[in-house]
């Protein structure tokens, strides 16, 4: 089989797009190409690697469209780190490439009137492997923890680029919602 590269994967991408238009069906569609294209190691680079220390992970740019839509992130996980409890505002599919990492969902009780205000409840929790993938649809909230001893890998794919889209972190213990920004690498 011929390499499956970040090119021919955006292309497809870019096709289902115009297309379809229901977040669920969308990230159907991606969720087979997200993990074939984690699986084909030919475009992988050892940068892909890097952590922000001060993050504890590191977000990778293979691609965004110039009005910041469909993005594409290799992120890596420091071993015993990750992103607390967050939304992304947009679709996302995410596939393990190396390591695994602990996905927790949350399920909010209140009714998100309150500004700065969130009660969540766990409501799933699973571990993301490579030829593993999740989908997360703009409302869902979930955390991402390297649970392994290793830097762990995977390869994020939204809808719109995460800085763009006004997402939130959540602190389950105080129960308060803030603005979510995260440090990206251009590579």
């Amino acid at each position: 089989m011929n390499a499956y590269t970040p090119e021919q994967y955006r292309a497809d991408l870019r096709q289902i797009l115009s297309k379809e238009t229901d977040n669920e069906k969308i990230t159907a569609d991606i969720k087979p190409l997200s993990v074939r294209l984690a699986a084909d190691r030919s475009w992988f680079k050892d940068e892909y690697r890097t952590i922000d220390e001060a993050q504890g992970f590191g977000l990778h740019l293979l691609f965004e469209e110039d009005n910041h839509d469909l993005a594409a992130f290799v992120i890596a996980w420091a071993p015993g780190k990750g992103l607390s409890a967050h939304n992304h505002k947009t679709w996302a599919v995410v596939s393990g490439i190396e390591g695994q990492e602990e996905e927790t969902n949350y399920s909010r009780l209140d009714d998100g009137s309150k500004s700065g205000f969130a009660k969540l409840e766990k409501t799933h929790v699973e571990t993301l492997y490579p030829g593993g993938a999740v989908c997360c649809m703009p409302e869902d909230i979930h955390s991402v923890w390297n649970n392994g001893d290793t830097v762990a890998v995977s390869l994020h794919t939204y809808g719109r680029h995460l800085n763009h889209t006004g997402r939130s972190i959540f602190n389950i213990e105080d129960n308060t919602e803030i603005p979510c920004i995260v440090n990206v690498h251009d590579s």
